[in-house]
C-alpha cells in the first residue's frame, strides 16, 4: 500500500505559520505593554513630585506668579499621567487581543492536526487491513494447492 500522505499539508503549514506569527505579535504587544507601564511607573512618580513642590508650608509665603507656575507645572504633570494611564490601557487591550488571535490560531492549526492524525490513523488501519487479506489469500491458496501425503 502506498505511504500516508495529507493531502492538507499546505493548508496546516499555513496554519503553523499563522499561530508562529501570532506567537510573535503577541511578545510584540507585551514587550510594549511593559514600555508602557514602565512610562506610567515615571509619569506617577513625576506627578507625586510636582505635587509635594506644590505644597507650600504655611509659614512660608510664595507670590502669585510663582504659584501659577507651579499649578501649571502639576497640571502638565497631570496630564502626562493621564495620557500615560490611557495608552496603558489602550496596549492592554491590544494584548487582550492578541492573545486571542493567538488561541484562534492555535485552534485552527490544531484541528488541522487532528485530521492529520485521523487519516494517518485511518490509512494504518487500512494498510494492516490489506495486509491481513493478503495473508489470508496467500493462506488460502497456500492451502488449496497443497496435497496431503496420503491422498498422492
Amino acid at each position: 500500500m502506498r505511504r500516508f500522505r495529507f493531502k492538507l499539508e499546505a493548508v496546516r503549514e499555513l496554519r503553523e505559520q499563522a499561530e508562529t506569527s501570532a506567537k510573535e505579535a503577541l511578545a510584540r504587544e507585551l514587550a510594549l505593554g511593559r514600555e508602557h507601564d514602565l512610562e506610567l511607573a515615571h509619569a506617577a512618580a513625576r506627578l507625586a513630585a510636582a505635587r509635594e513642590a506644590f505644597e507650600v508650608a504655611p509659614d512660608h509665603e510664595i507670590d502669585v506668579p510663582a504659584l501659577r507656575t507651579l499649578q501649571g507645572y502639576v497640571e502638565r504633570r497631570e496630564l502626562e499621567h493621564a495620557v500615560a494611564v490611557q495608552n496603558a490601557r489602550l496596549q492592554a487591550e491590544r494584548i487582550e487581543d492578541a492573545r486571542r488571535a493567538l488561541a484562534v490560531a492555535a485552534r485552527e492549526r490544531e484541528a488541522v492536526e487532528r485530521l492529520r492524525r485521523w487519516q494517518e490513523r485511518d490509512h494504518a488501519l487500512k494498510a494492516e487491513r490489506a495486509e491481513q487479506r493478503s495473508i489470508e489469500d496467500i493462506g488460502v491458496r497456500t492451502q488449496r494447492s497443497f496435497v496431503p501425503p496420503s491422498a498422492a
